[in-house]
């Protein structure tokens, strides 16, 4: 599945940043142009208008929510997307409903990408 693509990041030329994305996603991403920035973890990113992020479960916590939440509020009209591949590691839907609804972000919608696989696209502002 073009996971990018179903979700629109980097559509319109817009360089997005990936935070610890897939192999496949990263596959994906070399054929987008503008290439996607892509940085192994949330500590080395940095804001931009897209930004996907694929946390582990551990990773889901306030501090993590929080920081995504600043960088998507330094760029206008930035828009962000958690994204769970759905396997063991990957927080649940129910644990990234609850990480948004306790911080400075607002769900703007959910896409499924897969039999268990889904994003939560957020964006800066409580909702």
């Amino acid at each position: 599945m073009n996971v990018l693509a179903t979700l629109g990041v980097g559509a319109d030329g817009v360089r997005a940043m990936l935070i610890d994305p897939p192999d496949d996603v990263l596959g994906e991403a070399g054929r987008l142009e503008p290439r996607p920035t892509v940085a192994s973890s949330l500590q080395v990113a940095e804001p931009a208008l897209q930004i996907a992020w694929w946390p582990q479960r551990e990773e889901l916590t306030a501090e993590g929510i929080s920081k995504l939440a600043w960088m998507l509020s330094v760029v206008e009209g930035a828009r962000g997307w958690l994204v769970s591949d759905g396997d063991e590691e990957s927080p649940t839907r129910e644990e990234v409903l609850a990480a948004v609804g306790e911080s400075a972000l607002r769900v703007e919608g959910e896409t499924a990408l897969n039999e268990d696989g889904f994003a939560v696209r957020v964006a800066a502002g409580e909702g």
